[in-house]
């Protein structure tokens, strides 16, 4: 009877309700496999078996010696009232519906979204960033124009651009994990799909950062603001240190069946690799593999 304990199933209430009739009942009960469909007439007589039951039998809470840490979080979670959804994240939730309809012509439900930006294969920081993006969290956009002499602060670093991708919007970066993209043929290019949801987030949890940096630590002193370069040799580095990151999830000796496969980190990255006609078909392996733009350096001798 362990299976019941916590009555955390599809039909509960007639669980809870079966098992207080047999805890009444004295004499030995035998069960009864049942094929057919209920008729409505049984499926009323089920709902009011469902409500009848005597309080004596009508047990509450789980057995300590029969739950979990997984039973005993679901039934604080089933009993516990649910949090109001603020204003802001259910606007923020429907800009990443509108954003991934007109990017890949389907609405997502919330909960899809709720778990796209759990998906492991993005980086548990930018995971955060998202939920906390979502939610309204970070002091951005709207917070400073409540506050006088604060108001600049709400302005974006950059545009996230590419010709020819769409038009990178809020919603588009929340969502950009539900993007669909399809050949001529209708067929799914998932390649595609991951290697847009690499820049998009790699680039705006990048562009946040430097936001906090300039607005935290530098302050007004323009001499000290990032310079374009310093800005794009970090996205390199922040994009490259991704495709390492993908190349290392391949090792099946160390992560089992959680590794990700090797298809399709190939299919994600080829074609804008460094040199990529000279790397062999399968580059997982290669060293020095990078994508297919150089630093700015310095000027100087040797350089």
């Amino acid at each position: 009877m362990k299976i019941l304990t916590g009555y955390h199933t599809l039909n509960a209430s007639l669980l809870r309700a079966s098992v207080a009739i047999l805890r009444e009942r004295n004499a030995p009960t035998a069960f009864q496999q049942w094929n057919q469909v209920l008729s409505p007439v049984a499926k009323k007589q089920v709902v009011e078996l469902a409500a009848d039951i005597k309080h004596k039998f009508h047990l509450s809470g789980i057995k300590l010696q029969n739950g979990n840490q997984r039973l005993f979080y679901l039934a604080i979670r089933k009993f516990k009232p649910k949090p109001h959804q603020r204003r802001s994240t259910r606007m923020n939730l429907a800009k990443t519906q509108y954003a991934v309809n007109e990017l890949s012509s389907h609405t997502p439900t919330p909960p899809q979204i709720w778990n796209s930006i759990r998906n492991r294969d993005i980086p548990k920081s930018i995971r955060g960033f998202l939920w906390e993006s979502i939610h309204n969290a970070y002091k951005i956009g709207n917070f400073w124009e409540k506050i006088p002499n604060y108001e600049n602060r709400g302005k974006p670093l950059a545009k996230l651009r590419e010709s020819s991708w769409p038009h990178i919007k809020f919603g588009t970066i929340l969502g950009c994990n539900l993007a669909t993209f399809r050949d001529e043929k209708g067929k799914k290019k998932e390649g595609m799909r991951c290697l847009f949801t690499i820049l998009i987030l790699e680039s705006a949890h990048l562009i946040w950062k430097i936001r906090c940096e300039r607005v935290i630590k530098i302050g007004d002193n323009r001499e000290l603001h990032h310079s374009d370069k310093e800005i794009y040799n970090r996205w390199l580095k922040s994009i490259n240190n991704r495709l390492k990151l993908d190349r290392l999830l391949t090792n099946t000796t160390r992560f089992g069946t959680k590794a990700t496969s090797i298809d399709t980190v190939l299919k994600t990255w080829s074609g804008i690799l460094l040199n990529e006609e000279n790397l062999p078909d399968n580059w997982i392996r290669q060293s020095g593999v990078l994508v297919g733009m150089a630093p700015y350096r310095p000027l100087g001798r040797n350089r």
